[in-house]
């Protein structure tokens, strides 16, 4: 059961080892299923099937952020703020995450429908809801710090995503056939979060749910919601700009290049949600160097995953280059689109530990402002160089974006810990 009372106990060096492998791994299992998913693409697609399905992924991605900003970090904080938290106070959050979940969809399906047809709008609308349904159970088992259950979720969908490539390379592959296993893959992987967890998305009181709601808008999610729009239209200008000026065929070399790093993202993200209640535990204690040290821990632990994937993407590059890259696409340009990705994952890495520590300090306004300026960087230097230069070029503007948003989160972070020893003293 997700919905029992937090057990929290002081880490050994061990423990943490432990915390940090079991998100790792079974966010590889899906970082992996996701791999296989664009690898069984860019062998059976064309150019323009495989920039739609990578750009509906992303928009899933964004889908993410947003159930973050809205619902998963704020029921985080609350349910962690206080040693006695009562669940069922919070029971609002969950048909506000319904309503996102379904917004979702919608959209998905709007992008499926102009892209490919009428079949892909219905499977990826379907999987555009029930990703965030998991997403958030996910989010929840962190929550009440259980990941046991968030690493059974992703074992399933992992274990579902593969069967159903397996069935799709014998039947046809087809982007309506990668929505419906992803689909399918998303419910498999809320049954371990129990039907009690489902039918708490309940649209009846949607009132007083927003009600309730309204304080947390106030304080906290207005605040991250800026920050996460500002933040996806930095780190993933590219996408959006490429694909809406340029088309699917000329995102689909940017496209490969961030495949080799999605398992990077996939992990950022998982141990966001696993280190984010500990953080926030930690600064309601008082705790301010247990706080800083979780920081440290994972940064490292991020940039360790970072140089392993890094090196699996030299060798494969090297010894292996059509294992991934499709004879319809330009090689020179993948391996633009690879090098500029890899240095885009690097400041995602050192990034998101500061940010997540200034989440926890309660921090939204500062990091909105830090976002929404390295978004103008970054959506005037995509611009510029997609309609200058070339499409692939474009992820370097991203990582200029993403370094200005970097300096401005470590000057946050720098001035936090300054004020915190000066208490101190």
């Amino acid at each position: 059961m997700i919905e029992g009372q937090a057990v929290v106990a002081a880490p050994s060096r061990w423990r943490g080892v432990g915390r940090f492998g079991l998100a790792s791994v079974s966010s590889a299992g899906v970082s992996i299923s996701h791999l296989l998913i664009q690898l069984v693409s860019i062998h059976h697609l064309d150019a323009i099937g495989i920039g739609t399905l990578a750009f509906l992924l992303v928009v899933i991605q964004f889908g993410y952020s947003l159930s973050n900003a809205l619902v998963s970090t704020p029921y985080t904080i609350a349910f962690n703020q206080a040693e006695d938290a009562n669940p069922a106070a919070l029971d609002f959050f969950f048909p506000v995450n319904l309503l996102l979940s379904l917004a979702q969809g919608v959209v998905c399906a709007a992008i499926a429908w102009i892209m490919v047809g009428p079949l892909a709008a219905a499977a990826f609308g379907i999987a555009g809801v029930l990703q965030l349904l998991r997403w958030f159970g996910r989010s929840n088992a962190y929550a009440h710090h259980q990941p046991i259950g968030a690493a059974r979720s992703d074992v399933i969908y992992a274990v579902t995503v593969v069967a159903g490539l397996a069935a799709g390379l014998v039947l046809g592959v087809s982007v309506p056939g990668i929505g419906l296993i992803v689909a399918v893959a998303a419910l498999a992987g809320l049954l371990p979060f129990g039907a009690r967890f489902v039918r708490r998305h309940t649209p009846s009181g949607l009132g007083r749910a927003f009600a309730a709601y309204r304080p947390v808008w106030r304080d906290q999610s207005a605040w991250t919601l800026i920050g996460v729009i500002t933040t996806e239209a930095t780190s993933n200008a590219h996408s959006y700009i490429v694909t809406l000026m340029a088309g699917p065929r000329a995102f689909a070399p940017i496209a490969v290049g961030m495949l080799f790093f999605r398992p990077v993202n996939v992990c950022i993200t998982a141990l966001t949600q696993l280190e984010r209640p500990r953080m926030t535990r930690a600064v309601a204690r008082g705790d301010q160097r247990s706080a800083i040290q979780a920081e440290r821990v994972f940064m490292a632990a991020l940039v360790a995953i970072w140089l392993v994937t890094a090196a699996a993407v030299a060798v494969v590059l090297w010894r292996f280059p059509t294992v991934i890259i499709s004879p319809t696409l330009d090689q020179r340009t993948v391996a633009l689109a690879v090098m500029f990705c890899a240095l885009l994952s690097l400041v995602q890495c050192i990034q998101a530990p500061m940010s997540v520590l200034a989440q926890a300090r309660r921090m939204f306004r500062p990091l909105a402002a830090a976002s929404a300026y390295s978004c103008v960087v970054g959506v005037v230097g995509v611009t510029a160089i997609t309609l200058t230069i070339a499409p692939v070029f474009s992820v370097a503007g991203v990582v200029v974006a993403q370094l200005v948003m970097m300096a401005g989160i470590y000057r946050l972070d720098r001035r936090w810990q300054r004020q915190t020893a000066s208490v101190g003293d």
